[in-house]
């Protein structure tokens, strides 16, 4: 990033939270030391971690601010307690399974720097598992709220300018810090999953924007510490994504919910008959009756958690910056069919 001999780089703080797994955040620690971009502070964020990542981060990265929590707060909670004592002008968030390539984050400072209206910026996220395709490139969202990386198993893009989406994803990404302040951090009731989608859905209400930058890539051992494929997951899935449409959507969206959630458990029925997508080796993992069951669960959790959301949606439209109509386009624009959601996309961006 060009800057005259005496401008400063503004500050970027990026947080890391792990729960567990020394080595890998040791090699996310090493990438982020290793940024070409000098104007940085590293904030560990440890969730309550049995291994001794403390002992590992003072031993090796000594210049990393460290913060030890006590019990696991989540995605959600682990990530806000790093925020809260962040000091940069831009924050970035990277998975600790996740390894940054050396211009990452000044590829995403680049971006920002170019456009105010832009509340955040996603990455090109590979699968380290299968390197010469794609984790993500964002986020879409089908019409009851239900999340999917875009472009999940497609050749990376070859983006010559930044690329608008819907939403970043927490993976890795950048957020101005004054636009969190102007809605808020991670949802914590959420714990972990569709934080990130909550989050960028209400930097839309705000009247940000989310691109991906062409040049910020990172590589992504996919879930190495939540696991890919768990009931637990399917919990927070089911419940969660279900309170963001709720808590984000503009209200004539809402009547739509029940329908375009029977449609995707048709798909889903067809994705597995016919062993089609993810879905196909999560099955193969799970007894119907206790994914059943799960399901079921996670329906009486989000009934139980509804006041809140609700409270919670009444003070975002009473903030929000944008109109109802103006979401909805937003939301159409961008929208992926519960086809693309549940087996994959097709589509490039």
């Amino acid at each position: 990033m060009r800057k005259s001999q005496n401008e400063e780089p503004p500050l970027v703080s990026v947080v890391v939270v792990c729960f567990n797994g020394v080595d890998i955040t040791r090699r996310c620690l090493e990438s982020l030391f290793s940024q070409d971009y000098q104007s940085k502070e590293i904030i560990v964020v440890d969730n309550g971690s049995q291994e001794d990542i403390w002992g590992m981060v003072a031993e090796a990265f000594p210049k990393a601010s460290f913060i030890r929590l006590e019990s696991n707060h989540g995605f959600a909670g682990g990530y806000n307690r790093g925020i809260e004592v962040a000091r940069g002008k831009y924050i970035a968030i990277i998975n600790n399974d996740a390894v940054a390539s050396p211009q990452w984050v000044g590829a995403l400072v680049e971006v920002a720097e170019k456009d105010r209206e832009t509340g955040a910026i996603a990455s090109i996220i590979i699968d380290g598992n299968k390197p010469d395709v794609l984790d993500s490139c964002g986020v879409g969202m089908a019409l009851d709220g239900m999340s999917r990386q875009l472009m999940r198993g497609q050749a990376p893009p070859a983006l010559k300018a930044p690329k608008e989406v819907l939403v970043p994803s927490g993976c890795a990404c950048l957020f101005r810090a004054d636009a969190l302040k102007a809605v808020g951090l991670f949802d914590e009731s959420f714990f972990a999953y569709c934080e990130d989608t909550d989050l960028g859905l209400r930097l839309r209400w705000a009247g940000f924007k989310t691109v991906v930058a062409p040049d910020a890539q990172v590589t992504h051992y996919y879930s190495m510490t939540a696991g890919k494929y768990s009931l637990q997951k399917v919990f927070w899935v089911e419940r969660n994504h279900l309170w963001v449409a709720v808590k984000n959507f503009p209200f004539l969206l809402l009547p739509l919910l029940p329908f375009a959630t029977g449609w995707r458990y048709i798909v889903q029925a067809y994705a597995i008959l016919s062993r089609s997508g993810d879905l196909n080796s999560f099955t193969g993992q799970s007894d119907f009756f206790q994914v059943a069951a799960t399901i079921v669960k996670a329906y009486l959790s989000a009934a139980s958690g509804m006041p809140s959301i609700l409270r919670k949606r009444f003070l975002l439209m009473r903030k929000r910056r944008i109109g109802h109509f103006e979401m909805i386009k937003t939301i159409w624009h961008f929208k992926m069919s519960m086809v693309e959601v549940i087996i994959g996309s097709q589509k490039a961006l």
